[in-house]
């Protein structure tokens, strides 16, 4: 990625950026690429489930909260990227017109070249959809002068889909196009996702989703190096003089 390069990610949860694109954001920050992580939500009800459980429901959707906004802000550091946190309620995770405004308003600061959230359809975790909705259709209006007029449109942004919910992604329909290596700075990744205490299950599934995904990518690419990678799904088509 090139040295100045800019991208969003728009991650439902508070793990979910890490367990899912931590290895291309290590690889774009060790480039010297900007990354901004939005949080909708910290994940206090559905995501921390296990928590729940072995409290016997004896804490509060605060106490958690502050948990896992403690386990992104680890994860973030070690990631070298910039996190916000716009705390809505998980389970279910809406979107009204406010808060697609807010997301709008992000991209308008930040403006991204490319933009990483969830797949469109996500049944094992219908707050993935209800993101991925919501930033697909973020990045439409702030290419529109009329919306968010105080801030300065941005062109069409490169939007792609990280991987769903593991172990069953075949499942969601996701189709991967896009294969990133990264083999590299895979140690680095796993530093970050076993920052979740909460769901230590994450460190073990993901690696073992990054080796699967490896076995594609070296294949595809024909490079036998290749040992982790992560798999995306493009939204946006490419325009370009070359092909990317």
């Amino acid at each position: 990625m090139a040295s100045q390069d800019r991208i969003l990610v728009v991650s439902a949860h508070a793990a979910d950026f890490a367990i899912r694109a931590g290895g291309a954001i290590a690889r774009a920050t060790a480039s010297g690429a900007a990354v901004r992580v939005l949080v909708q939500s910290l994940g206090a009800r559905g995501e921390s489930n296990e928590m729940w459980l072995q409290r016997k429901g004896k804490t509060t959707e605060a106490e958690v909260a502050e948990i896992r906004r403690k386990e992104a802000q680890a994860a973030a550091a070690i990631l070298g990227v910039e996190i916000a946190f716009f705390d809505y309620p998980d389970q279910p995770l809406t979107f009204d017109r406010d808060r697609i405004m807010a997301i709008v308003r992000e991209i308008r600061k930040f403006r991204p070249r490319v933009i990483l959230t969830h797949p469109k359809h996500e049944p094992y975790n219908p707050d993935h959809a209800t993101a991925c909705q919501a930033a697909l259709e973020a990045a439409y209006y702030a290419t529109l002068a009329g919306v968010e007029p105080d801030l300065p449109i941005v062109p069409p942004t490169q939007i792609l889909a990280f991987e769903p919910t593991q172990p069953m992604p075949e499942v969601t329909g996701f189709v991967p196009d896009t294969f990133i290596d990264i083999t590299d700075v895979m140690e680095r990744k796993l530093q970050a996702v076993a920052e979740y205490r909460v769901q230590p299950y994450h460190v073990e599934r993901y690696r073992a989703r990054a080796v699967a995904r490896a076995t594609q990518a070296a294949y595809l690419a024909g490079n036998p190096e290749i040992k982790f990678a992560e798999a995306y799904q493009r939204y946006t088509p490419w325009v370009g003089r070359m092909f990317p």
